[in-house]
């Protein structure tokens, strides 16, 4: 087995989300607007259960004024979302994105790759479902996973 001299720590990342989670209950709150994919919201991970617990939180999350959830439909087909994750965050007028992926996470701060990143954030957001119809695929597939 290759490894990149990193030990993969499971519980160091569920921290690190967990911590980034609780930016969203600060007294002064950003704005959340998240792009998903539906597949996401199908791919069995961690058992029935879980997926509707999960769903919950995005359909619980989904009503806070600061949170924007969109899903991409299947039906879109290949869209330029599947090249993976990434966040484009405002600093007080500073923009940065941060690219993830299985190794690490990128951050671009080069005003020209930013401004790829935008534009391509502008696309997804263009395949994406409005977010009322996204609640309701959210919540038409919550109730699938009984």
């Amino acid at each position: 087995m290759a490894t990149s001299g990193r030990p993969f720590d499971v519980d160091d990342q569920v921290e690190a989300r967990v911590a980034r989670q609780r930016i969203l209950t600060l007294d002064s709150r950003p704005m959340l607007v998240v792009v998903l994919d539906e597949g996401v919201l199908h791919r069995p991970v961690g058992g029935a259960q879980v997926m509707r617990d999960q769903l919950a939180h995005l359909l619980d999350a989904a009503q806070r004024p600061e949170v924007v959830i969109q899903i991409v439909p299947i039906e879109a087909g290949a869209y330029s979302g599947l090249a993976g994750p990434f966040v484009i965050a405002d600093f007080g007028g500073r923009e940065v994105v941060y690219v993830d992926n299985a190794l690490s996470g990128d951050v671009i701060e080069h005003a020209p790759d930013v401004a790829t990143m935008k534009r391509l954030w502008e696309s997804l957001r263009a395949e994406a479902l409005p977010m009322k119809q996204s609640i309701e695929l959210m919540t038409k597939v919550a109730e699938t996973w009984t």
